[in-house]
C-alpha cells in the first residue's frame, strides 16, 4: 500500500476557507474527525453527517474545546444503511443551506459479516458506495448552483474516501454489478473481498462524477487515506482481523501513519490548488497521485455502467 510522503502536503498548506460549507460523513471519529476539525479551523462551516447524535455532539464539543476560536460545526443526522435516512438527511441540509462547496464521503465500514440492509443491499456495498452515490446525486443541484455562483470555478469538490483494499490480491479484479451483494463469496476472507469490491465502486464513482461535472466547475477525487489505526478495524473479529488490528495499532505494519496524517489526502483533495489538474484521479497520503486505478478509470464503458447501474439500484429501492 502506498503511503510515501513524496508530496509534502500538510495542514499548514490549507488556505483560508471562510465562506465554505462542507458535509463530512462520519466526521465524528477517526480520519473524518481530523478532516472536519481542520476544515473548521480554516473557516469552513461543517456539517457532520452520522447516525448517532450523541457521538456527533461529543465530537463537536471536543473540537470546540480544542480551539481558541469559534468553530462552525453542525449535526446532520443520517444513517447510510438506510437510503430513506440518506434522502431525508440531504433534504434537511438543503433546507438549512443555500450552498455546498465540499462534499466528503468519508464514512465507511470494513470487513463486516454478511448482512443485508433494510433496502436489500449488502451492508458494505450500501454504506461504502450506494448510499454515498445517492447522497451525492440528491445534492447535485446545490453543488451545481454553488459552482455556478462562485467566482472560482475550482471551488466545489466531491471526495470519496476509498482505499487500497480495492487493489489487494484477494479483492475481485472487476465489479460484479449484476450481483453487487456478492452473496456467492464464501470463506474466511469473504468480508474483506466485499469490502475491496465496494471500494472499487467508490473509486470509479469519483471518476464518473468527474466526467459529468468537471465542465460545470466541480471536481471529484477518490483516495487512500493510508494505513491508520481507527475504529474501522474493529468489525472483523476473525483471527486475521484481530491480528491485523493489533499490528496496525502497535505500528508493526510498514507504512502505518497517524490519524492526523491519514486525513492529509482528503484535505489535499478538498483544498489544494495542485489537486485540480488531477480531477477524477486517485490519491495516496500527503497528496501523491496513484495511477493504479487507471485500469478501471480509463474504461469509460465501465465508468458509465457503474453510474447507470447504481441509479437503477437506488431507483429500484424507491429513491430518485
Amino acid at each position: 500500500m502506498h503511503s510515501e510522503k513524496s508530496t509534502p502536503f500538510h495542514v499548514q498548506d490549507i488556505p483560508n476557507l471562510s465562506g465554505y460549507v462542507a458535509i463530512v460523513t462520519g466526521g465524528n471519529s477517526g480520519i473524518g474527525y481530523e478532516t472536519t476539525f481542520q476544515l473548521a479551523l480554516h473557516g469552513t462551516r461543517v456539517y457532520i453527517a452520522g447516525r448517532s447524535p450523541d457521538r456527533i455532539k461529543k465530537a463537536i464539543d471536543q473540537m470546540k474545546a480544542s480551539s481558541a476560536k469559534p468553530l462552525g460545526l453542525h449535526m446532520l443526522e443520517m444513517d447510510l444503511q438506510s437510503l430513506d435516512s440518506v434522502k431525508k438527511g440531504a433534504e434537511a441540509f438543503m433546507r438549512q443551506e443555500s450552498r455546498l462547496d465540499l462534499l466528503i464521503n468519508n464514512a465507511g465500514i470494513m470487513a463486516v459479516p454478511f448482512k443485508l440492509t433494510i433496502d436489500g443491499f449488502e451492508t458494505q456495498w450500501q454504506t461504502n458506495h450506494l448510499a454515498p452515490f445517492l447522497l451525492t446525486k440528491i445534492l447535485l443541484p446545490i453543488l451545481e448552483s454553488t459552482a455556478a455562483s462562485s467566482s472560482s470555478k475550482n471551488r466545489v469538490r466531491i471526495i470519496n474516501v476509498a482505499g487500497d483494499a480495492a487493489m489487494i490480491p484477494l479483492t475481485p479484479k472487476q465489479l460484479d454489478l449484476a450481483h453487487p451483494n456478492l452473496e456467492y463469496v464464501t470463506g474466511a476472507m469473504n468480508g474483506w473481498k466485499r469490502y475491496g469490491h465496494s471500494k472499487i465502486a467508490s473509486i470509479i464513482h469519483a471518476r464518473a462524477l468527474h466526467n459529468r461535472l468537471h465542465s460545470k466547475g466541480i471536481s471529484a477525487y477518490s483516495l487512500h487515506p493510508g494505513i491508520v489505526a481507527t475504529n474501522l478495524q474493529t468489525a472483523d473479529t476473525s483471527l486475521f482481523g484481530t491480528l491485523l488490528r493489533h499490528m496496525v495499532r502497535w505500528g508493526l505494519v510498514p507504512g502505518t501513519i497517524s490519524v492526523a496524517e491519514g486525513a492529509t489526502a482528503t484535505l489535499f483533495c478538498a483544498t489544494s490548488e495542485k489537486a485540480l489538474v488531477h480531477s477524477g484521479g486517485y490519491f495516496a497520503p500527503f497528496g501523491k497521485e496513484d495511477k493504479r486505478p487507471d485500469r478501471w478509470n480509463r474504461d469509460e464503458e465501465l465508468v458509465e455502467r457503474l453510474w447507470v447501474e447504481s441509479e437503477r439500484m437506488v431507483e429500484g429501492a424507491g429513491f430518485r
